[in-house]
């Protein structure tokens, strides 16, 4: 019973000698392995990455096909892959839900098969406007319930390599880049940007295959769980978490990282287009994505070895990690030869890694184990702020002829979010609490119900006895550098009327 004292709302109190009743004990919880098979799932998610995040990190390839083919402006044309950004991080919360409701393989399969039909109705697209619905709309909804199950195994499979496991699925992204800049790049110049995309969809039989390993760590059917009694007891309208959007920790993290996603993926739409207008040739462009795939690969793998270490603060790490970005967006306006472009890639890639890998191990640091599924849906929504990146930086092409401004001001927000950050510490040692006490017992049906008074309709001896409204969302698994809770933290309260 010792573990479900930091993870359900409510504890059971039994008299000397009483034994609890073997028809109402719940079976134990497996702790996270940190590693066995967990390893599995790492590079079953890395390979998710690779093609379905790679993809979308290299679809600036395809802008300039697209340009030509539909005629369109710069900025409506960016709408194309940014509404697939955007897709991806709005459907995480429902991502979320469904994967803990039917499970991560058959959320991953079904996202992985919607991913390969929409590509393939893309390369048949008459219109810009369709493209919008098929690879905006279900490319995005695909890939977001493609990617969400991964990263939720990855936090229940590992605890002290959390870090390390995280960066090394992460890095797959990048290295989705690095092969598939110079991959589409072929295949359009060969078959055109259609059959491009027709063959590419075929590659994708690799998810649905990887999806079969994510296999849960606790098997259906364990029985249900106070907590899950409480879920469709009389009392449900009693139970309000205020630990998410009542939570100043919170609010600031989703802030800062509204503020640094902006201008995200204006590199991976516009920066070849950016090189080609500063008369670098298309072929010598892609290498500047190249560069920036390799760089930031191997830089998250590294970042998430060493941010498993205790001496590193993650949270200064990934303030450091944001700054640096910003400062080089904003010396986009001075960099304008080849070598100069290749220089930032390479270090765009370095910069970056340590804000991306420590996203969802940041989020699980600051909010805890059990709310780790939904504080991470909220991020992936507020974080699609990133989709409205590219097609500003392609507005100020339209109008200026450069993207140059829309680099600086996606620099600027970084800045801001630098020090935006820098808040979390002083509101983590100003979190409030308040706590409430009511009476429950559970009947012979397993149903929690509230007591007429004060007095409880069973004596010291009898088996249901008084619950305590208390709950701590976090895992003993947590390492010093995650939150500190006193006595006086609480993050859900029971509160009647």
């Amino acid at each position: 019973m010792q573990i479900f004292r930091s993870i359900i709302p409510f504890r059971r109190f039994y008299s000397d000698g009483e034994e609890e009743p073997t028809a109402s004990r719940t079976s134990e919880i497996r702790p996270p392995p940190d590693g066995g098979w967990g390893w599995v799932i790492v590079f079953s998610s890395f390979l998710y990455n690779v093609l379905v995040l790679g993809y979308h990190n290299s679809f600036g390839v395809y802008l300039i096909s697209l340009l030509n083919t539909f005629g369109e402006t710069s900025q409506k044309t960016a709408w194309v892959g940014s509404i697939s950004y955007g897709i991806i991080m709005v459907c995480g919360p429902l991502s979320g839900k469904l994967t803990v409701k039917y499970g991560a393989r058959e959320i991953s399969i079904i996202g992985s098969i919607i991913i390969m039909v929409s590509i393939i109705c893309s390369s048949y697209a008459p219109s810009l406007n369709v493209m919008f619905f098929t690879h905006g709309i279900l490319t995005g909804v695909g890939s977001s319930f493609a990617f969400t199950p991964g990263m939720i195994m990855i936090s229940q499979y590992f605890t002290t390599n959390r870090a390390l496991a995280t960066g090394i699925v992460m890095s797959g992204g990048a290295a989705g880049a690095l092969v598939q800049t110079r991959l589409h790049q072929y295949l359009i110049d060969t078959l055109g940007w259609r059959r491009s995309l027709r063959v590419f969809s075929t590659l994708l039989i690799l998810c649905v295959i990887s999806g079969f390993t994510y296999l849960p760590l606790n098997p259906k059917g364990y029985k249900r769980s106070v907590a899950d009694n409480l879920k469709t007891s009389p009392l449900r309208k009693f139970v309000v978490d205020l630990g998410l959007w009542k939570d100043r920790v919170f609010l600031i993290w989703v802030l800062a990282n509204g503020l640094c996603k902006f201008g995200f993926f204006i590199p991976y739409v516009h920066l070849v287009k950016h090189a080609v207008q500063l008369d670098i040739p298309v072929h010598k462009a892609t290498n500047i994505m190249l560069v920036l795939g390799l760089s930031s690969m191997i830089s998250r793998v590294i970042f998430g070895k060493v941010c498993d270490s205790d001496k590193i603060n993650r949270l200064y790490f990934n303030q450091a990690s944001v700054f640096f970005v910003g400062l080089l967006y904003m010396l986009i306006p001075v960099l304008r030869s080849y070598p100069a472009l290749i220089a930032f890639g390479l270090l765009l890639g370095i910069a970056d890694a340590g804000n991306y890998i420590l996203l969802p191990v940041l989020t699980f640091d600051l909010m805890g184990a059990e709310r780790m599924p939904v504080a991470w849906g909220f991020m992936l929504t507020v974080n699609a702020v990133s989709c409205f990146g590219p097609p500003f930086a392609g507005w100020m092409n339209d109008i200026r002829g450069s993207y140059n401004l829309g680099f600086m001001v996606a620099g600027a927000l970084n800045v801001a979010a630098c020090f935006v950050l820098a808040f979390i510490p002083l509101a983590q040692r100003s979190r409030q609490t308040r706590k409430s006490i009511i009476n429950v017992t559970i009947g012979q049906d397993n149903e929690i119900m509230e007591w007429a008074d004060d007095t409880p309709p069973f004596t010291v001896r009898d088996a249901y006895k008084n619950y305590l409204s208390r709950t701590r969302f976090r895992c003993p698994e947590l390492s010093d550098s995650g939150p500190s809770l006193s006595d006086d933290d609480a993050e859900l309260n029971i509160v009647s009327g």
